[in-house]
């Protein structure tokens, strides 16, 4: 079956694009894979956002990167919390996924957005669109210019089109 990437670049997805990406796949039937990416600049400042935010769940997903990374540092509590965090906030959209009957599938890796998703897809040779989402203003730390760039640097190394959702903020 084809799949639908949606690549979400930070803590928290728009809800507008991953609706684009629900809808995308309700008219190609294709299922859906949501690449959350956690860029390493912006561990820090999560983490210290994450630590004041009380009584999350801990949980442990095998095959994050981004999780073993900080467990094989000591980092135990640190991977949990920017973990759950990441989850929390793609588990507000999920419902909207399985009302629209798309089987959906999370990945979450923490690096280069552009190289991640690049990865991705040479790793999944049944994605045939891309949908980017990139950093909201919570999220932000890099400019346009900067966002411009990667974009113009994945759509050259991808054999399929990327779309881009503008976020509303």
């Amino acid at each position: 079956m084809e799949k639908v990437l949606l690549a979400i670049d930070g803590i928290t997805p728009d809800k507008k694009a991953f609706n684009y990406a629900v809808e995308l796949c309700t008219r190609i039937k294709a299922e859906l894979n949501v690449l959350q990416i956690i860029r390493s600049q912006n561990v820090n400042g999560f983490l210290a956002k994450a630590k004041n935010s009380a009584n999350q769940a801990k949980l442990f997903f095998e095959g994050s990167m981004m999780a073993a990374a900080f467990a094989e540092a000591g980092e135990y509590e640190t991977a949990n919390d920017l973990m759950n965090e990441a989850l929390k906030n793609i588990n507000k959209l999920l419902p909207e996924s399985e009302k629209s009957g798309i089987p959906c599938h999370l990945t979450m890796k923490s690096g280069n957005p552009s190289e991640e998703i690049v990865r991705f897809v040479q790793e999944h040779k049944d994605v045939v669109i891309a949908v980017y989402d990139p950093p909201g203003e919570k999220d932000r730390d890099i400019s346009d210019r900067k966002i411009k760039k990667m974009i113009r640097s994945i759509t050259d190394a991808l054999s399929i089109p990327l779309v881009m959702v503008q976020n509303d903020s």
